[in-house]
Formats: structure tokens, C-alpha cells, sequence
């Protein structure tokens, strides 16, 4: 099992999660950090870890308004600068649900431009953001036209939440859909994830967030990152496959995509 995307600096006992998820048989754990702060925390752990925790460094589309234009350098050098210690740029992209300003949200596309320049430059992956506003406004489609004008290549939708529309759009495009452990309890993923095939589909937990033993009512940060295994089970439940099959091509997929050596 790999986890392509969680968040392991907002765990508490970090080192005990990772050693439980080793001992649950877990291969690898890809974690995302958002600013240096965060950054710096994961790559500490990626040296504590080598071989099994592997690094993220992007800027949320939320977090906009965090950065001067002076700070933005600073973090993009400092991703430059960490060039050979992470696998992919992000999370990036659009947030309409957060970013709801005209203003800022044509800001937040000139950023996500940046962003997937610099991971052109960097020759690594990119890992999308994308959520729709509550207006109906799609930051979805908006992000992938914008992956189109760049020409983005390695692209994984992290906890897509799109519709079959952008579902095709994205798989025409050959980018891999991450699909999170949300997909226990909605109606919605299972449906998209049955139309997606094994061999563009990837697992995540978000974790801390979206944890499925929490009560629906309350989402408690009590994810981990083990948890894929229960998205494997709803997975293979749709497409009428083993859960052991989805997670191997899953593994596989993320292997590849970040091109792990695990």
C-alpha cells in the first residue's frame, strides 16, 4: 500500500503512525508540505524515514494572501534548492470554494502558472488542487485548461472531486486520479471511480482529514495513512474486482508516477 497524498506533519506522534503503518505492510507514504515551516518538518522526516517517507513541497490555493511576492521567491527557491529530496510539486492549483474574490482568483491562477513552471523546470510532477466554488463556479475545468495551455504532463488529481466531464477531460490528458478515503462515504466518488481505469488511479488519505471512522456528522483529524486499504475495499466493490488487485495497482501506479525507489 502507498498513501499518495497525506498531510504528516498535522499528526500528532508522527513516528508512532509511521511505525504502525510499516507494520501494517505499508510501502511508502507521500506527504505534502505548504510552506517552508511545514517543509522543513517533512524533510526531517524524510531523512528519519528514507525510503519510505517521500516529500511534497507546494503552495494551497488558499494560502495565497500568506506570501508576499518577496516571500513567494523565497519559497520557490527553497524548493529549487530541494530539488533531489522531493518527488513532485504541490499541492497547486485553484480553489474556488476558499478563493470566492474575482481579484484573488485570477491572482491564485498566476500563482498556479508559476507553480507549474517551476515544475517544468524542476523536470518533477505536479500534485492538483482543485475545488469548485459553492457559486458553481468551476475551478476544475479552469484548472485543467490551464494544465493544457502549459502543456502538464505528470499530473495527479489529488482527492478529485470533479465531475464526468472533467473525469474524461483529465483521463483523455493521461493524468493519474488520486482518490481519497472520502470516497467511503459519498455517493459520487464511487460512481467516478468505477469509470476510472486501474491503471490511472491512485490512493490517498489526506490524512489527517477525511477520516471514515469518524461519525458524518464530525470528521475528527483521525485519519492515517494505512486507511487507503478501505478505499481499496470500496473500489473494488464498484468495479467487481479484489481489493488486494486495486491496491496493487495503485502501489504501482504511485511508484511510477513519483518514480519511487522504495
Amino acid at each position: 500500500m502507498i498513501d499518495s497524498h497525506c498531510h504528516l506533519h498535522c499528526i500528532n506522534d508522527i513516528d508512532a503512525v509511521i511505525g504502525e503503518a510499516k507494520e501494517k505492510g505499508m510501502k511508502a507514504i507521500v506527504t505534502s508540505a505548504l510552506d517552508t515551516g511545514e517543509a522543513e518538518k517533512a524533510l526531517v522526516l524524510r531523512e528519519r524515514y528514507p525510503g519510505f517517507v517521500f516529500v511534497c513541497l507546494g503552495l494551497h490555493p488558499s494560502d495565497i494572501d500568506k506570501f508576499t511576492d518577496e516571500q513567494l521567491e523565497d519559497y520557490t527557491g527553497f524548493i529549487r534548492k530541494n530539488r533531489e529530496n522531493i518527488v513532485a510539486v504541490g499541492e497547486v492549483g485553484l480553489d474556488y470554494n476558499w478563493v470566492t474574490d474575482k481579484n484573488r482568483q485570477e491572482k491564485s491562477k498566476e500563482i498556479f502558472s508559476r507553480m507549474i513552471e517551476l515544475a517544468h523546470s524542476l523536470r518533477l510532477p505536479l500534485v492538483i488542487h482543485s475545488r469548485n466554488g459553492s457559486d458553481g463556479k468551476s475551478a476544475i475545468s479552469d484548472t485543467i485548461k490551464i494544465l493544457k495551455v502549459y502543456n502538464a504532463k505528470r499530473v495527479m488529481m489529488h482527492c478529485f472531486s470533479g465531475n464526468e466531464s472533467n473525469l474524461k477531460d483529465a483521463l483523455d490528458l493521461d493524468y493519474y486520479i488520486s482518490y481519497a478515503t472520502n470516497i467511503c462515504w459519498t455517493k459520487k466518488h464511487p460512481y467516478l471511480a468505477e469509470k476510472t481505469p486501474l491503471d490511472q488511479m491512485l490512493l490517498e488519505t489526506d490524512s489527517p482529514w477525511l477520516d471514515p471512522d469518524s461519525p458524518l456528522d464530525k470528521r475528527e483529524l483521525n485519519n492515517r495513512p494505512w486507511k487507503v486499504e478501505k478505499s481499496a475495499e470500496k473500489i473494488a466493490e464498484v468495479k467487481g474486482i479484489t481489493k488486494e488487485e486495486v491496491l496493487q495497482a495503485t502501489t504501482e501506479n504511485a511508484e511510477r508516477f513519483f518514480r519511487l525507489e522504495v
